[in-house]
């Protein structure tokens, strides 16, 4: 190779060499700098503006501790209503239903049947009840099970009637809140908890004035044997309807819904709820004593939940697949005259 040539090409690989050596450290630096001096905002840009909404003031921590428990108050009996504008936590607002003539002296009968069946200690007061409600768990298994004392409600119950007694207004007052087994209550602060059981107290109420109600509608209707229809629930379902109390209706389901071919696995007594596998004839152990009527129910083998829940319209008793949504509208059909059929054999007060 040429002398001259090599030479060149020599000095121009070292040139190189340092250029990129060089630009490199200029990078370098350029990324520290920028590093060091952070993202600063363009002349003529603001700060976007935050919602102060959600925004806690500074300060003592425990002013919020008094946020009431996430419930609601239902409206259950005919005509009643919550007044939205008013910052009572447990109130309803109730109107005289067509069939009742003393209004006053049936919302006091609701009452008093509520203390009575749940055997609530109550003083009568000038304008309503002083009651103390004492929740109990059941704890241990058979012989050995006995019910404990979790916590305790003090609270009044205010009637307030119009003068004309066709309209008024329920509500509860919490007077003290006692837990009396931390092991077995609610993990909540004091002023939840009791917000929400005086709600849950008001809707129980509610639900046993109601009950009354259904009692006269149900007297009011033309001689039947039973009150069950089927219908549609407020979520659009297909569900069959009974206007007994749900505690009777709960009593005899079993053996309705055990006789159309539905095991019942387990069973939740305090959300009426049964957890049940249906199989046709033939396929199960005691298919011997099978009346057979389970292979006219028109639906699929498998795991099924059975629902009792209260509306306005009654006791609703809803079928639902474990793996699937409500039974639709032919299959609650079939399923709604199998129902009669095995109630009626079963002398049913449904």
């Amino acid at each position: 190779m040429n002398l001259v040539k090599l030479s060149a090409l020599l000095v121009a690989g070292s040139l190189t060499t340092g250029c990129i050596s060089i630009f490199d450290e200029q990078k370098k630096q350029t990324q520290v700098n920028n590093r060091e001096s952070g993202l600063v905002v363009p002349e003529g840009f603001n700060n976007p503006l935050v919602s102060e909404e959600f925004k806690l003031e500074k300060g003592d921590k425990t002013k919020y501790s008094e946020i009431l428990a996430p419930t609601s108050v239902l409206v259950i009996l005919e005509g009643s209503w919550v007044d939205e504008d008013d910052s009572h936590p447990a109130k309803v607002m109730v109107e005289k239903p067509s069939l009742i003539k003393d209004f006053p002296a049936f919302i006091e009968q609701g009452i008093n049947s509520y203390f009575k069946t749940n055997e609530i200690s109550v003083t009568k007061t000038e304008n309503g009840y002083k009651a103390i409600k004492e929740n109990t768990k059941e704890v241990g298994f058979w012989f050995w099970s006995s019910d404990v004392g979790v916590e305790q409600l003090d609270f009044n119950l205010t009637v307030d009637m119009q003068p004309h007694g066709r309209s008024g207004q329920i509500f509860v007052d919490v007077n003290d809140y006692k837990v009396l087994n931390k092991s077995l209550a609610p993990d909540m602060s004091p002023a939840q908890r009791s917000s929400e059981l005086a709600i849950q107290t008001l809707n129980d109420i509610m639900l046993e004035i109601d009950y009354l109600y259904r009692i006269k509608l149900k007297d009011k209707q033309e001689s039947v044997d039973n009150t069950l229809q089927l219908v549609k629930n407020i979520a659009g379902n297909y569900v069959i309807t009974s206007q007994q109390d749900i505690r009777l209706v709960w009593s005899q389901l079993e053996d309705i819904i055990e006789e159309l071919g539905f095991d019942v696995q387990e069973e939740d007594e305090t959300l009426y709820v049964y957890d049940t596998i249906f199989e046709k004839s033939g396929n199960t152990t005691w298919s011997i004593f099978d009346s057979g009527i389970s292979n006219k129910v028109d639906i699929e083998e498998g795991e099924y939940e059975v629902t009792l829940s209260t509306s306005t319209t009654g006791v609703d008793i809803s079928f639902r697949a474990k793996n699937g949504g409500y039974l639709d509208q032919a299959q609650m059909e079939n399923l709604f005259q199998l129902f009669l059929q095995v109630a009626e054999e079963e002398d049913a007060e449904l």
